[in-house]
């Protein structure tokens, strides 16, 4: 597998999809580093060149749209995916981040499809 030890970089305060996130990078030949706030975001998201971003848009007392909204301008010449989650009842109160990020699903399907959503974006890296 070329694709082998891309990088994964999230911002997933929930430990259960944090640890999640990490054993199916893992299982995957990849590894996900998980910042636990927007300004380790920014930081790691420059040091590490990730491959994808993935975000939960849920995280309370935390406003994304800064942190995002500069991902999106540094990665201009470089582009990252952006995965967000959030559930469905906060769907609606989300919906101005979802312009920001490239994909947007309930922590439903972040739970049950992360290996195929990985492979999405890990399969769309060329060498």
């Amino acid at each position: 597998m070329e694709q082998k030890g891309k990088m994964i970089l999230g911002f997933v305060p929930d430990l259960f999809f944090s640890t999640k996130i990490r054993d199916t990078a893992k299982y995957l030949g990849h590894t996900a580093t998980i910042s636990r706030t927007t300004d380790d975001l920014i930081q790691k998201a420059g040091e590490l060149s990730p491959i994808l971003i993935i975000v939960d848009l849920t995280a309370e007392g935390v406003d994304l749209e800064q942190p995002l909204t500069q991902l999106r301008l540094e990665a201009e010449t470089a582009p990252v995916p952006v995965l967000a989650f959030t559930t469905h009842a906060a769907w609606k109160q989300t919906t101005p981040l979802h312009r920001l990020c490239d994909q947007v699903v309930t922590k439903e399907v972040l739970a049950r499809d992360l290996p195929v959503l990985l492979q999405k974006y890990i399969g769309a890296e060329t060498q």
